[in-house]
């Protein structure tokens, strides 16, 4: 019987690149897109917004020396928030591959401040899982969920969990509507909401015991349906409604005079363009008609959804501000408030570039204000456009908000 024998000079070569292939640094995340959300105490800070992660360091204190990878938590954190929130650095740095360290703490986000020495803290969580590592040290991948929200750690208090809210994104106007609360624990595990309340419908509803609710939607358009329980992070879920072939959420209108449009020679054309009621609706996600913000707490993102019936073009915002019989528009272009007539503003478009994802007939959009809101009574306009030239019409409390500053 014959057996081969290796040389020793063989043996040795093999060895080498045993061990360099095991001192190897592991490769560093890549960019990945990725949806960060932030929910403040009261209110929603930053609605689901997708981002995708690049290679640039986040620094947060000025030091050069004091930086994350962009590709991780911190870097989806920094651009979410068009760089708009802070912490502590607890050091750290890049070795083998990966960050080790804490690198820095969340304590304000968007302008909401939650700190370990006041008995609170920014609680952290990647696709409905707590996290053990820090927004510097937590690596992401692509399709991941990022959250945070704050929480109170007194003796015998426990984190709120998350809810999420499962619905569908196109329903009927008047259709009944099945929807799914869930409650998700710290090591990612997933029960039955039972007793969650679901605003946003005609009629709020409560879910039973295994979580499920029937609601349904009375006007055509983009709505947001809000999942709120006791110690329990709230939940949002867009959907959009159409009244049949509507021209909304995807259906395509029927050609005026009904039936289809024949063209010479016999072949079928397009249908015109649908421009009917709620060709392009809109509504704000975040900022509240009619609430009173502390100026601690004044919003600093401008955030909401709009639908079409085909695909949104653009969305523009006008915001203008009263303050001691005084009144100022917001002019985009120099990120400052002018001097203006009271009511009337002018519109600024938000880049689509940085501001939308798409979600079937749905777009995200958000803005990051260059500054925190100073006290005053705010109204704030949404105007969206589609691809075929409809606008949205504005009305109160859903295109046109009303908030305060005190």
């Amino acid at each position: 019987m014959h057996r081969s024998h290796s040389t020793p000079l063989v043996s040795l070569v093999i060895a080498v690149v045993l061990l360099l292939i095991a001192a190897a640094p592991a490769p560093a995340s890549g960019p990945a897109s990725v949806t960060v959300r932030v929910e403040g105490l009261n209110e929603t800070k930053l609605a689901a917004t997708q981002v995708t992660t690049t290679t640039a360091l986040v620094v947060k204190d000025g030091k050069p020396a004091d930086a994350c990878p962009g590709t991780n938590a911190a870097g989806a954190l920094d651009l979410a928030t068009g760089g708009s929130w802070g912490g502590t650095w607890f050091g750290g740095k890049v070795e083998e591959g990966k960050f080790k360290g804490l690198g820095y703490s969340v304590e304000t986000i968007l302008g909401e401040t939650w700190t370990f020495s006041s008995g609170s803290f920014w609680n952290f969580w990647v696709d409905n899982k707590a996290q053990e590592e820090g927004v510097c040290e937590r690596e992401l991948q692509p399709g991941d969920q990022v959250l945070l929200y704050p929480c109170h750690f007194e003796e015998g208090h426990e984190c709120p969990n998350p809810l999420v809210l499962e619905a569908p994104s196109s329903v009927g106007v008047g259709e009944p509507v099945p929807v799914t609360v869930k409650r998700y624990a710290a090591n990612g595990s997933a029960t039955p909401a039972g007793g969650a309340t679901i605003a946003g419908a005609a009629t709020p509803a409560l879910t039973d015991a295994a979580g499920h609710a029937t609601l349904t939607l009375s006007h055509a358009g983009a709505a947001t349906l809000v999942a709120t329980a006791p110690s329990a992070v709230r939940a949002e879920a867009p959907v959009c409604a159409h009244s049949g072939n509507d021209g909304n959420c995807g259906t395509t209108a029927p050609a005026s005079g009904g039936g289809p449009v024949v063209a010479s020679g016999g072949q079928t054309a397009s249908p015109p363009p649908y421009k009917g009621p709620f060709a392009v609706v809109a509504r704000p996600t975040g900022v509240l008609d009619g609430h009173v913000y502390l100026r601690r707490n004044a919003p600093r993102v401008l955030a909401g959804l709009a639908a079409a019936h085909t695909a949104i073009s653009s969305v523009s915002i006008e915001l203008w501000r009263q303050y001691r019989g005084r009144c100022y528009s917001y002019e985009g272009a120099r990120e400052r408030f002018t001097p203006a007539r009271c009511a009337h503003g002018s519109f600024f478009k938000i880049p689509s570039a940085s501001s939308f994802f798409k979600v079937s007939s749905m777009s995200s959009f958000s803005y990051l204000l260059p500054f925190a809101l100073g006290r005053g009574e705010y109204v704030m306009d949404i105007e969206a456009t589609d691809a075929v030239g409809n606008r949205t019409t504005l009305a109160r409390g859903t295109s046109r908000i009303r908030f305060y500053v005190r």
